[in-house]
């Protein structure tokens, strides 16, 4: 999962740290209020952690693809069957990364 805000000039996506499991953490790390700095235009805006969304990190999913073949390629020789249930893992992380960024996307805090 990674941490994303939107430019309220050029609509960019921007990457945004520190990344925390859930918004409430990330309210105790930053408070409220946040300054950020568009990498693209380089506007700085302040933003509530309300418009702070997390998104799937497709990085780990194509890492954990890559290894999980070449594992499964060397264990299909000798284990039919424990091969494919290597195949698996990539599909479990992905699950997990999108529950996770739903858990994240689906607390919000109160505006004062």
């Amino acid at each position: 999962m990674k941490l994303e805000f939107t430019c309220s000039q050029c609509k960019i996506q921007n990457k945004f740290k520190p990344v925390t499991a859930t918004r409430g953490e990330l309210q105790m790390k930053i408070g409220d209020e946040v300054q950020v700095t568009c990498k693209y235009c380089n506007k700085e805006d302040k933003k509530h952690i309300n418009r702070i969304d997390a998104v799937v990190d497709n990085r780990k999913i194509l890492f954990a693809l890559m290894i999980s073949g070449v594992v499964a390629i060397v264990l299909l020789s000798f284990y039919g069957l424990i091969a494919l249930a290597v195949i698996s893992i990539p599909l479990l992380i992905w699950i997990q990364e999108s529950k996770s960024t739903n858990h994240f996307n689906s607390y919000k805090i109160r505006r004062k």
